[in-house]
């Protein structure tokens, strides 16, 4: 007696009618969203309508208007749901498939074919690849018995593994019975793989360009096929007449008549459902899929900043994105919305359809911002900073310079193209240093790096995944502070949201770093300095719209990290902390409009604390380390608010999952001396707690002669000894651990003993905190002591909103 929304699971025999049901889940699921945005049927709306008493007959269609909701929707179309794993974040990480979730996010794509959506799909994820085939080589070979081991595993190559298989000549049964991938799905990738090859030997004449692009292939895929530019194959597909058909999705098929303003793009149909409008709309670009480093605070930007358009006078906007778990691809919040793939090739159609007055690339994350240079090149006006502006800081040599122009500080750095010059710059600067790729969110292939041989393996890394820009290396500041702003510029004012401090000190990304506002260890100096900074960089750069730089501050100097002309992940937590909606500001900004006259301290009259702290999911990723580095590892994030850093510390820890002992027992595992003589004070207030400390020998030999007894324990690798660890862990001994490896926050595997890494491991399977960083142990414990004498405020958003917003 089911009264809304229910999802049900079913378990269907491949080779005969029989199934079962595995689970019935009588609420909304997160397939519940993609057949929503699949379909165009709102499930959670009429569930809502449902629940206030409505009869399904009595709901009305909120496509045609005029035809009832009782119905089921029928398509013309096939979608393509793919997930996107980010497996590479993760060096120790079992990538194999199974019934574990491991990936963070997924796309849809949309077509009439099941091969061009499941390519468009592919493009969508923002991997790097193109479609399942035609692909920029990683130079892999593979045998004929190592694809059918592949096969017979599926990790997240499965599909690119069955095509291979096919090149090779594997039989489509084989595959079948080696993969248990259903035959039809493998005649449609034996498709794609024998289009392809047509493509490579064949002339480029009308008929073989609608068949490619009919099987869902892109210019670049054409292009790389036929040694050419992906302007070229532009060029003569639009000669030959030969451009996407924008289609509606009306639930009906077309059935009955039917005004929608959701839309995709097919090379499947002969006609447009709609009108090209006369223009002086404006296109917003999403963020894609959620992966690591791009999740819902991008989404957020993109409809706050459709909203904003929209209470500035702006009617006409136009919205592309590819995510089904987002609230930008809901079709009523523009007036169009096209569910599409968010690159080069499909953003210029979308723009030659719709003839906007201008795109706006700043609130999509890194997905879009990467769009803006290729966008303007080719004619695309783009409303907010300029894209050669885009470029300046973006290209990370070419930011390093303005820098030196205006005489602000910044760690040692020279931009390389060669592993030679690289090799002379650290050995001057002396090691660590940092490896940092051009265009790239969330730290991908950005190392820390500690020796030379190391040095060899990721510059190479960085050149992949940015081959068109210099890796620039920079000296790695040890013991410094990282400090990130968040505003809004118009070329002539400049708003500074807030100064945000990150709790772990420099080494962990960003997007892994718990962050606090207003910063509680920074003088009036130097947030003067930073302020400083951050409006002459933003005023030089002619910025128009949102912004994020990053700052190191060491021994009291303060340094400039990077500066990203985009919407941040750190927005929506600066905004509803201060009262102030950057991305509001940011679409004034673009339109040209005066922004309000803010103070640069104004956010210093916050009398409460905010506290981001990011959540992981190792737990799903067997085999992952949980040490953080510069490469972010976070999927998800949590803020909190109180009336102290504790208050809003202890509730934002909780949150995220961390148990708070108020007495037990901890383990302290410290690698290297320097790391054991910070930690000090925090293993003596632990004492002063009345916690018992377990330490092995060296540890605790080293802990004792500062704060009193500790108990020896045995490493993890040493069974026969006891106690053990392992043996502690498993028994439920130990309440929390303090595991700082010998190299700390840096690059995590130099040196690094397995036992450290086991201890991680084995504790995060059993649900046992582990503090990794120093500064988070720090704040850890003080939270404990705090904690004996308070309790954590329990308000709701609104009290905790100056009287006076900005």
């Amino acid at each position: 007696n089911i009264v809304g929304e229910c999802n049900i699971q079913y378990a269907l025999a491949p080779d005969s009618d029989q199934y079962v049901a595995i689970e019935i889940n009588p609420r909304l699921s997160r397939s519940s969203a993609l057949a929503s945005k699949a379909t165009g049927y709102p499930l959670a709306y009429m569930s809502a309508k449902i629940g206030l008493g409505y009869n399904l007959p009595e709901l009305v269609n909120r496509i045609t208007k005029n035809t009832t909701a009782c119905f089921e929707p029928s398509l013309d179309y096939i979608v393509c749901k793919h997930p996107r794993w980010d497996f590479a974040k993760f060096e120790l990480v079992n990538r194999r498939l199974g019934p574990t979730m491991k990936s963070v996010g997924e796309v849809m794509g949309i077509g009439r074919t099941f091969e061009e959506s499941l390519q468009k799909a592919i493009r969508m994820l923002d991997i790097g690849n193109d479609g399942l085939v035609l692909n920029r080589s990683n130079g892999t070979t593979y045998t004929e018995e190592e694809i059918e081991d592949k096969l017979a595993h599926h990790d997240d190559m499965i599909l690119y593994n069955v095509a291979i298989a096919l090149k090779m000549g594997i039989t489509i049964n084989r595959i079948y019975q080696l993969s248990s991938i259903d035959p039809w799905f493998v005649e449609k990738i034996a498709n794609i793989v024998k289009v392809e090859s047509k493509i490579i030997s064949s002339d480029l004449d009308s008929k073989m360009l609608w068949e490619a692009k009919k099987t869902g292939f892109s210019d670049r895929q054409i292009a790389r096929a036929k040694e050419k530019s992906a302007d070229e194959v532009r060029a003569l597909r639009k000669k030959l007449g030969i451009i996407p058909a924008v289609k509606q999705i009306d639930t009906l098929a077309a059935e009955w008549p039917a005004v929608t303003n959701y839309l995709y793009m097919t090379y499947g149909g002969d006609s447009h459902d709609v009108e090209s409008p006369k223009g002086n709309g404006i296109v917003v670009v999403g963020a894609g899929p959620y992966r690591i480093g791009s999740s819902v605070e991008f989404d957020w930007g993109t409809v706050n900043m459709v909203w904003g358009l929209q209470e500035n006078g702006q009617k006409d906007i136009t919205v592309v994105n590819c995510n089904p778990e987002t609230v930008s691809t809901d079709y009523d919040i523009c007036t169009r919305l096209y569910f599409e793939e968010l690159t080069q090739e499909r953003i210029l159609d979308i723009t030659e359809f719709e003839n906007p007055r201008g795109v706006i690339t700043c609130v999509g994350g890194q997905t879009a911002n990467n769009l803006t240079p290729g966008l303007a090149e080719r004619g695309v006006c783009i409303l907010g900073t300029g894209a050669d502006d885009v470029d300046r800081a973006e290209n990370r040599s070419k930011f390093s310079s303005e820098l030196d122009k205006l005489h602000i500080q910044q760690p040692l750095w020279e931009a390389f193209s060669d592993l030679a010059g690289a090799k002379v710059f650290a050995q001057k600067v002396g090691y660590p240093v940092i490896v940092r790729p051009s265009y790239v969110l969330s730290g991908a292939a950005m190392k820390v790096v500690w020796s030379q041989d190391e040095l060899k393996k990721y510059v190479k890394n960085a050149t992949d995944v940015s081959p068109d820009h210099p890796v620039v290396i920079s000296k790695f500041m040890l013991d410094s502070l990282e400090v990130d702003v968040d505003g809004v510029c118009n070329g002539r004012q400049v708003v500074i949201g807030a100064i945000v401090e990150h709790i772990d000190s420099a080494g962990v990304h960003s997007g892994d770093a718990m962050m606090c506002i207003p910063p509680w260890r920074l003088n009036n100096r130097i947030m003067e300095t930073i302020n400083d900074y951050t409006r002459k960089i933003a005023l030089t750069f002619n910025i128009h719209g949102p912004f994020n730089l990053q700052f190191l501050v060491h021994d009291s100097h303060v340094y400039v990290i990077e500066l990203n002309i985009r919407a941040s992940r750190s927005m929506p937590f600066v905004s509803k902390l201060v009262r102030t909606n950057l991305i509001s500001l940011a679409s004034r900004a673009i339109l040209n409009m005066d922004l309000p006259d803010i103070p640069d301290d104004k956010w210093k009259k916050i009398q409460n604390y905010g506290i981001k702290v990011p959540q992981f999911s190792f737990m799903q990723l067997d085999g992952a380390d949980i040490a953080l580095g510069v490469e972010m590892q976070s999927t998800g994030e949590a803020a909190c608010f109180g009336d102290s850093f504790y208050d809003a510390l202890s509730k934002g820890l909780t949150s995220v999952g961390y148990n708070l002992p108020k007495s037990g027992t901890a383990l302290v595992t410290v690698g290297g001396a320097p790391n054991k003589k910070k930690l000090v004070p925090t293993i003596a207030m632990l004492k002063d707690l009345g916690f018992e400390i377990l330490a092995t020998e060296h540890t605790a030999e080293f802990f004792e002669e500062k704060v009193g007894q500790i108990q020896i324990v045995h490493k993890i690798s040493e069974p026969e000894r006891k106690p053990n660890i392992s043996d502690l862990l498993y028994e439920r001994k130990i309440d929390f651990i303090i595991n700082i490896p010998s190299t700390s926050t840096l690059e995590k595997y130099v040196g690094m003993l397995d036992d450290e890494y086991q201890i991680r491991r084995k504790a995060l399977e059993l649900g046992i905190p582990v503090l990794t960083t120093i500064e988070l142990a720090d704040s850890f414990v003080k939270t404990l002591e705090w904690l004996r004498e308070n309790n954590t405020t329990r308000e709701p958003l609104a009290p905790y909103y100056s009287d006076d917003p900005l």
